[in-house]
This record gives structure tokens, C-alpha cells and sequence, in this order.
């Protein structure tokens, strides 16, 4: 509350808030304008378009948090605030003082697992029985017992940063024309997704945006964990995509990146391109169609 008016968040909106804070992007229409504007205000906010296509993403997580706090009142994890008001017709008062208060309340998953997609059938097995990853288009699946989920070790996993590419993967068909591919989601629960990646063989391929908190989102999430079994996916033409990328982009992040560690030497030859044109390119961009 700030000069006695009390700010209000739906919870359709707090979700979309908390996919971006997960890495993905948002499109324009189906984002709260009001609060839009007050992030891009705050600086935590970016936006970008394609033709008739744009979209938002957060470029300062733990600012974003700390908008949150000061003013909605949400001090600690966002999903639990989701999930508390979801079914606040079930929750008690003091919890919900609790919650709104920084309390240190244990947080709980309300479920767990990652979603898979494919453009060709994946032979697949959970719990040793076979399954067959052939989503009708405009559908996905998600996989909660990852952990007795297996693929065949020929298909190379790849890990789509942004939801909209993960929701139109026959649109990038061709990146990946000579692969036997599992598209993976890394919303809602990247730690599941990485988990499951360090339990199987396969190699791994991450597909971010271009700029400088797409390749720390790789190094530190996954990276660090897998090591050369995965790599950051690099088409053929970003350097043609950078020259015309987004200069804002670069601009926001640059202050809080611009000394990052390159812990994957592969990714130098493009960390350096993306400081020589000072722009970054969002995977957006490669869907076609």
C-alpha cells in the first residue's frame, strides 16, 4: 500500500510474471498493459518486436523481485504467492498474513516435471514401458516422473529458453533438419529439466536468445552442470541476425554482464560479436511460417 491506495495483481498476471522470471518471454497482447508500463518504468522490463509479433522479458530478475515486494506486498517466492491465492477460498487468514509478511514459510510444489514436445516420434520409455513423444500439433507433453523417463541416446535434447519457440517448433523445423530432436521446456521447473539432463547420456543443446543473459542463462543452469555434453545452439546466420538486433537490448544488460565469466570457450567468438555490434538477438526471431 503507498499514499493509502492498496495495488492489486491478478493471479493470470503474476503467472506471466513468474514465466518471464524463469526466462521466457511474454507477448504484448496478453500482458497487462498498466503493469507493463510500470515495470518498463522500474528498468526490470524489456520489450521487442518482430513484424506484427513483440514481446516482453524480464532483464533484472532480483530487481523485478524487489519491485514485486515494495509494491504488491510479495516478499517471498512468487509461486507460493500464486499458489496461496489460487485457492484462497481455501486459505486461512493468518496464512495469508503470513505469506504477505516475509514470513519464512516452507514452500511447496504443487508439481513437478518439465514439458517435452517433438515434430517426428521419439521411441521413448517411462518406468520401462514404451512411449512413444508424438504430440498432436498444438499440444506438448509433460513428464513428471522424469527421473524413469529415458530416450534413445541417438536424440539430442533441445532445450527451448522461451515459450514461444517451444509452442511453434515446426516453425524452426529447419535448424534442426539433420537431428533426431526432443524439444524440452525449461518452464516451469528448470532444476527438474537439469536434473533429468544429468541422469541420461544424451547430448544436450540449449536454444536462447543471443545476447548476454541467454548465454548466462546456459552456463549457469546447465553448463556448469553438464559440461561439453552440452553447447549453446549457434545458427549459421547470427551474425547477419545480431547487426540488425536490438541495440536496447544490449544497453539494459550490459551493466550487470558486461564482466561475465565465459566458463564455455565455444561461446567467446559470439560473446565478442555481440559486443561488437552492442545488440542482441532474440530467438524469436528464427520461427518462420
Amino acid at each position: 500500500m503507498r499514499n493509502g491506495k492498496e495495488y492489486v495483481m491478478t493471479v493470470a498476471a503474476a503467472r506471466k510474471v513468474a514465466r518471464m522470471l524463469n526466462g521466457e518471454s511474454v507477448g504484448y497482447s496478453s500482458f497487462p498493459v498498466s503493469l507493463a508500463e510500470e515495470l518498463l518504468e522500474e528498468g526490470v522490463l524489456v520489450q521487442s518486436s518482430y513484424g506484427r509479433r513483440g514481446s516482453y522479458r524480464i532483464c533484472d530478475v532480483e530487481g523485478c523481485r524487489t519491485f514485486l515486494a515494495q509494491r504488491y506486498a510479495i516478499n517471498g517466492s512468487l509461486e507460493e504467492w500464486i499458489e496461496m491465492m489460487a485457492r484462497q477460498e481455501v486459505v486461512s487468514r493468518a496464512e495469508q498474513v503470513a505469506m504477505a509478511g516475509n514470513s519464512k514459510a516452507r514452500k511447496t510444489r504443487g508439481f513437478k516435471g518439465f514439458l517435452v514436445n517433438s515434430y517426428s516420434p521419439i521411441e521413448a520409455t517411462l518406468r520401462e514401458e514404451p512411449l512413444v513423444i508424438e504430440p498432436v500439433q498444438g499440444t506438448s507433453i509433460f513428464i513428471e516422473d522424469y527421473e524413469h523417463f529415458r530416450i534413445p541416446d541417438d536424440v539430442v535434447v533441445v532445450g527451448m529458453e522461451n515459450g514461444e519457440n517451444f509452442q511453434q517448433i515446426r516453425g524452426q523445423q529447419y535448424l534442426f533438419d539433420d537431428l533426431k530432436v526432443l524439444f524440452v521446456s525449461r518452464y516451469p521447473q528448470s532444476t527438474d529439466l537439469r536434473t533429468w539432463l544429468q541422469i541420461i547420456p544424451n547430448r544436450y543443446i540449449h536454444f536462447g536468445d543471443f545476447d548476454l543473459a541467454g548465454i548466462d542463462i546456459f552456463q549457469r543452469e546447465f553448463y556448469a552442470f553438464l559440461r561439453e555434453r552440452s553447447e549453446f545452439f549457434i545458427p549459421a546466420d547470427v551474425e547477419e541476425r545480431l547487426k540488425n538486433g536490438n541495440r536496447k537490448l544490449y544497453d539494459v544488460q550490459y551493466a550487470r554482464y558486461k564482466f561475465m565469466d565465459i566458463m564455455d570457450e565455444r561461446l567467446v567468438p559470439l560473446v565478442e560479436m555481440i559486443h561488437r555490434y552492442g545488440k542482441g538477438y532474440e530467438q524469436e526471431g528464427y520461427i518462420i511460417g
